[in-house]
């Protein structure tokens, strides 16, 4: 109930700030009056924008002076009038009850040319005349009541060309019955440019309002048309469209803009009649939303008075017979009548809405919005149609907050529908994600054995183990195709599931037309010697090489064929190839009993079967596949077909460029399969300094793997579960881990997680090898800490590249440590380490306390600099400032007096920084700032916070240094070690900065900001 009521009082707020943001000109009194005594002088600058002419008008009450007089004979008639004003207490009414007025004020601009007026409303009829010329009117100006014609609150512009810097203007006012009459707000001057500029923007405004409504309401209605089961949709979109000519109607009044021929009281009629359809709208709408709240003899009693409301003042009133008022009286109590009868109407519709807000009805907060912003518009729509309180620009916020409001609880049932969906499906999900896990693990355990079989046989067909007699080399031939054949099968039923999620991968290289021959040669060999049916190929070899990936374009022709054997019993399957637009199209056709018209949109869906024929086997996935596989190929596919002739699949490929026609030849290797052979493990293979460690269950893979790697010089230590390679690590230098990621007992998931307990990723590369990695397997194993992974069948030329690439990457780390090392080892000279033992000998024999304390900082130094792992890791503050005193100590032993030590260090802040980033700025302020200058200084370190930063300042009042070797600090093109490995630290923390000031024979300042927080 809370948010609700502050929904309501965010949209009065809303309403108020618009309101009185877009309308504050209009009441304010703080506008300066630069009309006085009827005259008014224009500067340049005030005319980049509408000026408004308020102040003192001359005003002749009474009088309709021609433009042609002089006003000078009526000056005994002149009054001063303040404008705008209502000018009730100056006019009196003639015989026919008829009040005149002219009103004059004269105008001087800096420079000639054509200059306009924007008037928002003269009430009720005015004509305007601009050195004497008549440039513009509303309704008809005159004393004659049969002569007179009323405005209907009409916006216009008028413009007229200076005459010597001058514009004289004289309007004439005619008010019959209206209560507010004369020019009551302030008329706008400035160039022709501006005022049309400005009079364009508010049209542009009400014309957005009022199209954004229809449009809005032509959706909604298009919407229900579709579907019929939302009324709501229906009368949303009514009311919308009524709501947007409303708009139309009224401020700017586009809609008559366009249509001009509309009298003034046909516009009022217009005006009045479309509020009770909106109302009608609006009504049903909130019906049909919330039924259960309301009585239909209720909604039947506002239709019926909205009816006559609508015929009584968008037709015809047999009461008023639509004269018009004789007074303002009169004119007061029809609009007193009129909202009368319409607000019954907003009344109930605000009751249902509260009822709707009690019961806590689904979607409730957006109705809300929507209602409430028609009920604040309502009551300024009121408020302008009984005082005319402009309401400029509210109409924008209104279609705002109507488009905000439906659009969210559109979407919320829509959400609401989703979730009632996704309730219903949760069961048939969970037994789908099982039929995959199955699949996945069957797959998973025929690829493995078949891997297994691969590997060995191609081992043996380049004689890995000596050369083979010509027979055995046919058999082991043979034997390698038929299991590249199982696995081609066991490759496809692992697609039907990846090809519904997306994961298929395709490897395209330049292939040559003559596959197709070889598919259909197969396909010819495996049918009876007493089918009718026969399976021909008409493909050109001399045709240009394709771009496929061969297995999946071997996997569609097969799925065509033997769809095509599958529905033709007698008759012939023929094969055809040719180029057209730089693609190579090819056809299946056959002579079967054909696919009905109405089933050839739906052959190529999942799991759907013609009912054209007997024959029903399967599953329905062939054709989807098919298609899957094409598409994914950068192909297309489609089908012709006539009942009782046959059937026609056409499908196309790219054709090979020229970087394409190098043919892969990669030999695969696999693991998991079912142990066949018992290997002695460890099993070790001695060949180069680099060290690979394979761990897998299957003793078939290790060989198989072991041999590969030992031909490419590797030295090799293979075990066959994660608890034996973890003690091999523990005891013994690897250089690189090959785990097979599917391995009984220890996962290959736990081994890399432990390893990674022990090494980073430089120190021991780790690459997973997998026979069903999937994307979510993927993120997985790199989180573990993986190096890379391969999936199987493992090309061994990718192998090699990864293993050789994630070596080099290793030495790479193994290099920049050594130089980093030989950075920091160059940073503690053969001079100082003298000195400071010199100085701890000498002071060994006359104090004992401060040579421990001596020794204790020297280790204390030698500890940071000398450590491998400390060089890259975060240490606290008080770590860094610990070395930095124990160096001091060192220097002050060997300075004396020479050096003073001043510290400023705030002990409550915690902050990480770079290990080794303060200490050598501070030894390279000793040795290049304080040893340099003959009676010695000072060294000032403080560690303070500054806002959010924490500011470390070091400062010494040594030598100083030049501009010019500044200026090489500061751009880093300096060679001093001290200065620039801290620099270059202090860059990888993000919003850190480094400062440098020197001074030569004054000294240097080193200040450094972190963020509060720490880089770590």
């Amino acid at each position: 109930m809370k948010k609700n009521i502050l929904i309501i009082v965010s949209i009065i707020m809303l309403f108020v700030i618009v309101f009185s943001l877009g309308n504050w000109h209009y009441f304010s009194n703080t506008h300066p009056k630069i009309v006085n005594e009827g005259l008014v002088k224009i500067d340049a600058e005030q005319l980049q924008k509408p000026v408004k002419l308020e102040g003192d008008w001359a005003f002749y009450p009474n009088l309709l002076i021609p433009p042609k007089d002089r006003l000078e004979n009526y000056k005994n008639k002149k009054e001063t009038l303040h404008v705008p004003f209502n000018w009730e207490t100056y006019v009196e009414r003639n015989k026919e009850g008829l009040a005149v007025g002219t009103y004059h004020v004269k105008i001087e601009v800096p420079r000639e040319g054509f200059y306009g007026l924007y008037i928002r409303a003269i009430r009720q009829a005015s004509r305007v005349f601009i050195n004497g010329v008549e440039v513009g009117a509303k309704g008809n100006a005159s004393t004659v009541l049969s002569k007179y014609q009323s405005e209907n609150d009409d916006k216009y512009t008028v413009f007229a060309y200076s005459n010597n810097k001058v514009l004289d203007i004289v309007i004439h006012v005619a008010n019959y019955n209206y209560s507010q009459p004369g020019i009551v707000y302030p008329i706008e001057f400035g160039t022709k440019k501006v005022i049309q500029q400005h009079y364009n923007w508010k049209v542009f405004i009400d014309a957005l309002v009022s199209i954004g409504h229809i449009v809005i309401g032509v959706v909604y209605i298009l919407t229900y048309i579709q579907n019929r089961k939302r009324k709501e949709e229906l009368f949303f979109g009514f009311f919308t469209i009524s709501l947007g000519f409303y708009m139309a109607f009224i401020n700017q009044k586009v809609f008559f803009l366009l249509v001009s021929e509309i009298l003034p009281v046909d516009q009022l009629r217009l005006q009045l009649g479309i509020i009770p359809i909106a109302l009608l709208a609006l009504t049903l709408f909130i019906y049909s939303m919330y039924p259960h709240l309301q009585k239909r003899k209720i909604i039947y009693c506002l239709i019926i008075l909205l009816g006559v409301v609508f015929v009584f003042y968008g037709i015809y009133n047999p009461i008023t017979k639509n004269q018009r008022a004789s007074s303002d009286f009169e004119v007061f109590w029809r609009k007193i009548a009129y909202i009368s009868v319409t607000a019954p109407v907003v009344l109930y519709n605000l009751w249902i809405l509260i009822r709707v807000m009690l019961h806590r009805l689904e979607g409730v907060r957006y109705v809300l919005i929507v209602i409430s912003a028609i009920c604040c518009y309502s009551i300024l729509l009121t408020l302008n149609f009984l005082m005319g309180i402009p309401i400029d620009y509210t109409e924008f916020v209104l279609f705002l907050l109507i488009l905000f409001g439906f659009a969210s609880l559109l979407n919320f049932r829509a959400n609401q529908a989703f979730m009632k969906i996704q309730a219903l499906s949760e069961e048939l999900l969970a037994h789908n994600q099982m039929k995959d896990e199955f699949l996945l693990k069957t797959s998973h355990e025929l690829r493995t054995p078949l891997n297994g079989i691969l590997n060995l046989s191609k081992s043996l067909m380049e004689g890995a183990q000596g050369p083979l007699k010509r027979a055995q080399q046919e058999q082991v031939i043979l034997i390698h195709n038929v299991t590249q054949r199982l696995g081609h099968l066991v490759e496809d039923l692992l697609f039907s599931s990846n090809q519904m999620t997306g994961e298929v991968r395709v490897t395209p290289r330049s292939i040559p037309p003559s596959v197709i021959n070889e598919v259909v040669v197969e396909i010819r060999s495996m049918m009876s010697k007493n089918s009718q049916v026969s399976v021909n190929a008409e493909v050109d070899l001399e045709l240009p090489h394709i771009f496929t990936d061969e297995l999946r374009f071997k996997q569609v022709l097969y799925n065509l064929l033997q769809n095509a054997i599958k529905y033709t019993e007698v008759g012939e399957i023929k094969v055809t190839a040719f180029v057209h637009q730089q693609q190579m199209v090819i056809q299946v056709s056959d002579t079967g009993c054909g696919i009905p018209a109405q089933d050839l949109d739906r052959i190529f869906n999942a799991f759907y079967q013609g009912n054209n024929h007997q024959n029903r086997e399967g599953l329905g996935l062939g054709l989807s596949i098919t298609k899957n596989i094409v598409e994914k190929l950068n192909g297309d596919i489609h089908v012709s077909s006539t009942i009782g002739q046959g059937t026609t699949f056409t499908f196309t490929m790219p054709l090979a460029t020229g970087e394409h026609l190098s043919i892969e030849q990669s030999a695969t290797i696999a693991s998991d399969t079912i142990t066949e052979i018992q290997l002695q493990l460890p099993l070790i293979y001695k060949g180069n300094n680099k060290k690979i460690l394979v761990v897998d269950d299957n003793h078939v893979n290790i060989k198989a793997l072991a041999d590969a790697l030992t031909l490419k010089g590797y030295t090799v230590i293979a075990v066959d579960n994660g608890f034996d390679a973890i003690d091999y690590i523990k005891t013994n230098h690897v250089d690189c881990m090959l785990i097979d990621l599917m391995m009984n007992g220890m996962s290959g998931y736990e081994l890399c997680k432990r390893v990674r307990k022990q090494f980073d990723m430089l120190e021991l590369p780790i690459i997973i090898l997998t026979a069903i990695m999937k994307h979510s397997d993927l993120l997985v194993t790199l989180k573990v800490g993986a190096n890379d992974y391969l999936q199987k069948p493992i090309s061994m030329d990718e192998l090699f590249i990864r293993i050789e690439s994630l070596l080099a990457v290793r030495q790479s780390s193994i290099d920049a440590i050594e130089v980093e090392m030989n950075y920091l080892y160059s940073q503690i000279t053969p001079h100082f380490v003298y000195n400071t033992l010199n100085t701890i000998i000498g002071l060994s024999y006359t104090d004992m306390d401060n040579t421990r304390e001596a020794l204790y900082c020297l280790a204390t130094y030698f500890r940071a600099k000398l450590n491998v792992h400390y060089r890259n890791s975060f240490v606290s503050v008080e770590e860094e400032m610990e070395l930095v005193k124990a160096y001091l100590y060192i220097e002050k032993m060997r300075f004396g007096d020479r050096l003073s030590i001043k510290y400023d260090i705030d002990e409550s802040i915690q902050l990480m920084i770079p290990a080794l980033s303060i200490q050598p700025l501070v030894e390279n302020a000793v040795f290049h700032g304080i040893s340099k200058k003959q009676e010695g200084g000072t060294i000032e370190v403080s560690v303070q916070r500054e806002g959010q930063f924490v500011r470390i300042k070091i400062y010494d009042n040594g030598v100083g240094m030049p501009e010019e070797k500044l200026q090489q600090l500061i751009n880093e093109e300096s060679t001093r070690i001290g200065f620039m490995n801290p620099l270059k630290k202090f860059k990888l923390i993000k919003n850190a900065s480094l400062r440098l000031y020197s001074e030569e024979r004054k000294g240097t300042t080193i200040v450094v900001l972190l963020p509060e927080g720490g880089g770590a």
